[in-house]
């Protein structure tokens, strides 16, 4: 009996020395410094360090680590540039790879957290499981081919010039998604990445449709029916804005951009300081078909010091509030599926909203336009009436 009592308290005190010495062996890693355990082997994990002031933003900041160590790798390990005529594309991995990183990595384990004195807070210890997340971005990655040879089928079978420019912008959209997945899950596995998933033709194939069905010709005019500084310089800046996303405009370009731009001085009594100006914006979009895609419509003011700056300040304002929106309508019709998250629609001006911009500068008095817009009707262009519309269409 006394016997069994004291190999009983001798097994005991042997656990209880056991784990103090092992707890004793992990706290002398000093993971906090390595940022490595051994209970987590690199062959099966890819380990970081996080900190905060808290235990959730410290483990949040690992996550960060992680991803910023993932794509790092991807990055220095595979480069793609193009660049090419008639589009202003210039496409590389680092690129797609800003997208990917925003995105939650699923299999990641916090095998410890702890407060640090001397670094004034909370260390975390954030582990990739490699084979877990390896095969979970090779679904992905079948996933998305399922879909790539469904959009493949639908561009074949269509014939609306504008839907196969939409769908082959899908296809392109999501080969580069699964390449850079493809692109992961060989980082993480020691493999190599699969060639299946390369945009290049592709990417010429849209150049092309681009070309042929969706050119975009730009006419903005003033309240008399003219160009001048001011609207050259809008038409400008649409110009360049949808050469950018890869449009090739040209005088019988098949998307058609019209607008009206007017502006008048405010007088010195709204101001002593400043110079003002009132402005009226009005643009159409119009698709090949001739059908309307949508207006914008907006009436402001604009400031400065002098009449150049007060120009330059009316020039970006117009820019801002009327081009960016018309550009991004437009790019979203031709390249995203309505309803998709990225689509942003064109705004539709209702009449009586149209008639109500139209009160703020009159049509008459064309020599009081302070922007350089034109000082005789007379110089009007033939076939256009005072407001800027086309009698010829």
């Amino acid at each position: 009996m006394r016997r069994g009592f004291y190999l009983f308290r001798s097994l005991t005190v042997a656990a209880f020395l056991f784990l103090a010495f092992s707890r004793q062996g992990q706290a002398s890693e000093n993971w906090w410094e390595t940022g490595h355990l051994s209970d987590y082997p690199s062959k099966r994990y890819m380990t970081a360090l996080g900190y905060g002031q808290s235990a959730r933003s410290a483990r949040s900041d690992a996550v960060r680590a992680l991803s910023q160590q993932l794509s790092a790798q991807i990055g220095s390990s595979y480069t793609q540039n193009r660049e090419t005529s008639g589009m202003t594309t210039h496409r590389s991995v680092k690129d797609v790879i800003r997208i990917r990183t925003k995105t939650r990595l699923v299999h990641i384990l916090f095998p410890r957290t702890r407060w640090v004195g001397n670094q004034n807070s909370f260390v975390a210890l954030a582990a990739l499981d490699i084979p877990e997340e390896t095969r979970y971005l090779k679904g992905r990655v079948r996933n998305i081919e399922r879909n790539i040879r469904s959009l493949r089928s639908s561009y074949e079978n269509a014939s609306d010039p504008l839907r196969r420019i939409r769908l082959l912008s899908e296809i392109v959209r999501n080969k580069e998604k699964a390449a850079l997945y493809d692109r992961e899950q060989a980082i993480l596995s020691g493999g190599s990445p699969s060639s299946r998933f390369d945009v290049g033709r592709d990417i010429t194939r849209l150049e092309n449709r681009l070309a042929k069905d969706a050119t975009f010709q730009v006419v903005v005019v003033n309240r008399c029916g003219v160009p001048d500084d001011l609207t050259r310089t809008v038409s400008h800046h649409i110009t360049q804005a949808l050469t950018r996303e890869g449009l090739v405009g040209g005088p019988t370009g098949k998307i058609r951009i019209s607008g009206e731009i007017s502006s008048r001085p405010m007088g010195r009594h709204f101001s002593r300081r400043y110079l003002y100006y009132g402005y009226h914006y009005h643009f159409t979009v119009r698709g090949p078909g001739g059908q309307t895609w949508g207006e914008i419509a907006r009436d402001g003011k604009a400031a400065g010091l002098t009449k150049d700056q007060a120009r330059m300040m009316l020039t970006r304002r117009v820019s801002r509030e009327g081009v960016r929106p018309l550009v991004q309508g437009i790019v979203s019709r031709l390249f995203y599926k309505k309803g998709s998250r990225r689509f942003v629609a064109l705004p539709r001006e209702s009449a009586s909203s149209s008639k109500r911009h139209e009160k703020v500068v009159p049509k008459t008095g064309c020599t009081s336009s302070p922007l350089g817009q034109a000082r005789t009707i007379s110089h009007r262009q033939p076939g256009r009436h005072p407001s800027g519309r086309d009698l010829r269409t």
